[in-house]
């Protein structure tokens, strides 16, 4: 299983490994480290806390057991409430949006207390936090030059890169770091390697994955959900059954079993095996539950069944407000905005979504503002429905006024993905393309650069961008919306959902 995080629909991954480190007391100065061997020190004077996030990093990161794994990093601070970088693993690793922010901040204050390379990690999650992502890439750049081959180092550097989407440079630093030989890493690798396609190398680097760690769950689980997101369904099923017969409580399986079904079509089946799995595991973190509450609302929205789809999205909104889980509201209300049949309705929806946004409670500042850029664009293309090019303009401005100012990706493709639709809808196909490029992996701009690129008689990127779309298999809001469709007429692009079908932007 790769741990996902709720921003915005895309997701918060998580993988790592287990490895060795030295504890100082954080009154001597460290020395300095060779870049070849160095291990990045900790700095507690407790050995009962070092030895509990020893254990902690191998049940949360090797074997994803997150719940048993905050248990025992809580009780690591507990030993050592000084313990600053404890604190930190805790914000990072925690699937409760109070919890994140509350350890977060707790680390940053207790960063004196730390080595120097600790603080810098803690600083450069704190800048990631508070959208500070030049000083978190200049502070993450300089840890790891001082320590390439730390499998905690790496790990940190692949995960942060990954919830950038920047997959070719969580890659590149795996492949740097020679870590070979460490599963969890190997796991994480894996899925950078699916999000890229490159599913030979996956699949092989699962093989390795599946092989150091047999008697233990997440290993099927995680070669499962790449096998999924390659199309091969079957296989993915049978891996998650395997997942289970190792360890029948691995609730991350029960629930990939119905988010596959309902990629493969059979959302009553899916629906089914959801009933199955929220009977079964009634105490899920916060994130995780959020999570599988949408996608058993997207079934619907598969089906075309939207009245379902409020009442289900609706309650999982309302529950995120009575929690005041501010990113988790409005990332529900911006979802159910985006499949709504009448425009001046999703517009009223995403109304919403901009009053829990303001809220911002319960929430990183950065995960916010992620948010925000999301629901601005879901402003835009409702906007473009309705030929209201005023409020798109307005609405626009405002996205491009936020990635001028952020080098956030995800802010940055929302931005790209707008700005491409706001284009193509005023028939300025070359000047979209250069735009929708930037946004590939979202299936909204991907079905938009397609039909830009048939409109300019560009048909070779046409089929190469078909020919992704068709086979992309994320079980999200987006691919529910135009994957399915798409593949279906196929073989008649004129009917609904086809290349040449973009109603909403002609």
């Amino acid at each position: 299983m790769m741990i996902r995080r709720l921003i915005a629909t895309a997701t918060f991954l998580v993988t790592a490994s287990l490895f060795s480190f030295a504890a100082i007391d954080s009154e001597q100065p460290e020395p300095a480290p060779n870049p070849q061997s160095a291990v990045l020190p900790l700095s507690t004077k407790s050995v009962e806390a070092r030895h509990l996030v020893e254990d902690a990093w191998r049940l949360n990161l090797d074997l994803v057991e997150q719940a048993k794994a905050g248990e025992v990093l809580r009780k690591a601070v507990k030993a050592d409430p000084d313990f600053a970088f404890a604190h930190e693993l805790l914000a990072q690793t925690s699937l409760d949006p109070a919890g994140m922010v509350s350890e977060q901040e707790k680390a940053f204050s207790l960063r004196s207390h730390a080595s120097q390379p600790e603080q810098e990690i803690i600083e450069w999650w704190q800048d990631s936090a508070d959208h500070k992502l030049i000083p978190a890439i200049t502070k993450m750049n300089d840890v790891l030059g001082q320590y390439p081959h730390d499998k905690w180092v790496v790990f940190l550097a692949t995960w942060w890169l990954t919830t950038q989407t920047q997959w070719e440079r969580s890659s590149a630093v795996f492949e740097h770091s020679g870590l070979t030989d460490s599963p969890g890493l190997i796991n994480n690798a894996a899925y950078n390697y699916a999000y890229l396609r490159q599913f030979d190398k996956a699949f092989e680097l699962m093989e390795k994955y599946v092989a150091a760690l047999p008697n233990d769950s997440n290993p099927q689980d995680s070669y499962a959900e790449v096998l999924r997101m390659a199309g091969k369904f079957d296989k993915a099923i049978e891996h998650y059954r395997m997942a289970l017969e190792i360890n029948p409580d691995f609730y991350s399986s029960e629930f990939g079993i119905a988010d596959t079904y309902s990629l493969m079509g059979d959302q009553a089946r899916a629906r089914q095996e959801y009933k199955i799995a929220f009977g079964k595991f009634r105490d899920l973190p916060e994130l995780h539950e959020v999570q599988w509450q949408t996608r058993e609302a997207i079934t619907y929205v598969r089906e075309g069944d939207f009245a379902g789809a409020d009442r289900a999205f609706q309650a999982t909104a309302e529950s995120a407000h009575s929690k005041h889980l501010s990113q988790v509201e409005a990332d529900t209300y911006r979802q159910m905005a985006m499949y709504q049949p009448d425009p001046k309705k999703a517009l009223a929806i995403l109304d919403k979504a901009d009053a829990a946004v303001k809220e911002g409670k319960n929430s990183l500042h950065a995960m916010i503002q992620q948010e925000s850029a999301q629901v601005l664009r879901a402003r835009v293309e409702a906007a473009l429905k309705i030929g209201d090019t005023a409020m798109a303009g307005t609405a626009m401005k405002r996205l491009t006024d936020m990635s001028d100012a952020s080098n956030d990706r995800i802010i940055e493709t929302a931005y790209h993905g707008a700005a491409g639709a706001s284009l193509f809808s005023q028939r300025k196909y070359d000047e979209a393309i250069s735009h929708l490029e930037e946004d590939t992996f979202n299936p909204l701009s991907l079905k938009l650069l397609a039909a830009a690129y048939q409109k300019i008689g560009y048909s070779a990127g046409a089929k190469r961008s078909y020919e992704t779309l068709a086979n992309l298999n994320d079980p999200t809001l987006e691919q529910a919306l135009v994957v399915p469709a798409f593949r279906k007429c196929s073989n008649d692009p004129t009917c609904s959902g086809g290349i040449k079908s973009v109603s909403m932007h002609k």
